[in-house]
């Protein structure tokens, strides 16, 4: 029997009734992570209990359905197992079996960095393509915190307050325990508050850090704040700014933002990573979602791989065999 995959703002699998990190409120969904782009307030919802916590409020379900990592759950015909991601703290993908079709839904994927990631053999792989153009290669992870420490060291010296701009939810976070190796003490905007406390709730050892105060001089802290708060960070005495993203890579998304230089600490997978994911899911099937999505396609399609590009609020079916 056949099993669709369609797309309308989300993966979704009709004959099970399931949906995968959609945009729009749904009855019954799967969220990967506690990002807003993932993270929506569904009546019932399969998600970790990290993701849970850290989801904002106004997103939290209706009806939560905390599951663990590589514990299966009964869902419609068939059953849902939540694996690791290693993009943020609970971050998950989403293996779905309906009697032997295994479909795999990565959500935000990351390879390289200190959490583990899972990558199970299936079928057919729906895979993130945030970075699917080849341009995107990131450095190693522990030499670009390394980097960034050594900024940050030399920003002090000259004595200006090195700022680091960044997600608030999750990348904030992962940043402070990259750094901590280097002894540093952090001052937060308010925006990266809520996510920190729970992490530290949730048993993660964070440095020292206080919430980022306006007109406060900061000469012995790093201040992490997103780039929306940058009306607090032109309060500061002195200062010197670092983006902290993939998108790093990316000289015009650089400028946009207006840093003074910018790092490629990514929480996704680059474009050999993608690849690699593939590879190591060995799928019949490969489809893309979220990003570069067709650059993704076509590339895997000149490696051989059957591969297609959801995109847009079409509604494709698609043989999930």
């Amino acid at each position: 029997m056949s099993r669709n995959v369609t797309w309308d703002r989300g993966v979704s699998l009709p004959e099970h009734a399931i949906w995968f990190d959609p945009e729009v409120s749904r009855a019954l969904a799967v969220v990967t992570h506690a990002h807003t782009d993932h993270a929506r307030r569904h009546h019932e919802t399969y998600l970790t209990a990290e993701t849970l916590a850290l989801t904002a409020t106004t997103r939290k379900p209706k009806q939560a359905r905390v599951v663990a990592f590589g514990a299966a759950q009964p869902v419609g015909h068939g059953e849902l197992t939540l694996l690791p991601a290693g993009h943020m703290l609970g971050a998950a993908q989403a293996l779905f079996d309906a009697g032997g079709a295994r479909l795999l839904y990565t959500g935000d994927l990351k390879l390289r960095g200190p959490r583990a990631v899972e990558l199970p053999k299936a079928q057919v792989l729906v895979i993130e393509s945030t970075y699917g153009r080849p341009h995107f290669l990131f450095p190693d992870h522990s030499s670009v915190v390394e980097s960034i420490a050594i900024w940050c060291k030399r920003a002090f010296a000259e004595g200006a307050t090195p700022v680091l701009l960044c997600h608030a939810v999750g990348k904030a976070q992962e940043v402070m325990l990259a750094l901590a190796q280097y002894g540093f003490k952090f001052a937060l905007e308010h925006r990266c508050l809520p996510a920190t406390s729970a992490y530290q709730e949730l048993g993660e050892t964070l440095p020292d850090y206080k919430e980022l105060t306006p007109g406060e001089d900061y000469t012995e802290r790093v201040v992490i704040a997103p780039p929306a708060g940058k009306t607090v960070i032109r309060k500061l005495h002195r200062y010197r700014t670092a983006l902290v993203s993939g998108w790093a890579q990316d000289r015009h998304f650089r400028m946009l933002f207006g840093a003074d230089t910018a790092f490629p600490l990514s929480d996704h997978c680059d474009f050999l990573e993608l690849l690699d994911v593939v590879e190591a899911v060995a799928p019949e099937q490969v489809y893309t979602v979220h990003g570069f999505t067709e650059d993704l396609a076509r590339n895997l399609r000149k490696r051989g791989i059957r591969a297609s590009a959801l995109k847009g609020v079409e509604q494709l079916a698609l043989a999930f065999v």
